[in-house]
């Protein structure tokens, strides 16, 4: 029986650019990404097997001012924001529109009880998650996608606030995106079902771009969009 092949290493495969997006408090709405003025961000090199500790660490290194003094017991919520291909040639020149997937959740933890975030490290404090080891190729992530996370500080008594609180803002058009898994689904979802809840009915579930949707309830077609 044949062995599986190697696993391509970083140092035989081309990093790409990731822009990595912040915010203290609040997710980003994915109307902010329509605006060729972007939301403030930062460049990562990187792979397809990177980590959300990893992007954590390169955003803790790179902006420290975006974090609060100690940054022990942060939390960082990550969401993917990927274009929604399907309508864009219903209107002439119309921008285009985004949809979001939650990520998950890491905290930032203090190993060395140091206060300086060049020595803190990363642990996912909540034993019921292990959103941390969880990679971009997981996430079905695409090269031209984004990626945001908003910053919740450490609660006033010091313990570490719940990714539940983090905040959800609605669009400018008031129609709420990203209240749960959305578009390409969660790191194990299924073919299934549809929500209506990124501009109009939209499929739930593991979805690739090129791949033909299918019809909706009641025999509608969702269109022969790519996404």
């Amino acid at each position: 029986m044949a062995s599986p092949a190697p696993k391509a290493s970083r140092e035989d495969t081309t990093p790409f650019l990731l822009q990595l997006f912040y915010r203290t408090g609040a997710l980003h709405r994915p109307d902010e990404f329509e605006s060729q003025s972007l939301p403030p961000h930062i460049y990562v090199h990187t792979w397809s097997d990177c980590t959300l500790k990893e992007l954590a660490l390169d955003l803790a290194a790179t902006k420290p001012s975006a974090f609060p003094s100690p940054s022990a017991g942060c939390r960082l919520v990550f969401q993917l924001v990927f274009p929604d291909l399907r309508n864009t040639d219903a209107v002439a020149n119309s921008p285009p529109r985004f949809g979001v997937k939650d990520l998950g959740s890491v905290v930032i933890g203090d190993d060395s009880r140091s206060d300086t975030l060049e020595n803190t490290s990363l642990d996912a404090t909540a034993k019921d998650t292990d959103d941390k080891h969880k990679t971009l190729s997981s996430a079905r992530f695409v090269v031209g996608d984004y990626i945001t996370c908003a910053i919740l500080p450490p609660l006033p008594d010091g313990s570490v606030a719940p990714a539940s609180s983090v905040r959800r803002e609605q669009t400018s058009s008031g129609h709420e995106r990203g209240k749960d898994s959305l578009g390409r689904g969660g790191f194990k979802g299924s073919r299934s079902g549809w929500r209506d809840e990124v501009g109009g009915d939209f499929p739930m579930g593991e979805w690739r771009r090129g791949e033909s949707l299918p019809y909706a309830p009641g025999g509608r077609s969702k269109g022969k969009g790519r996404w």
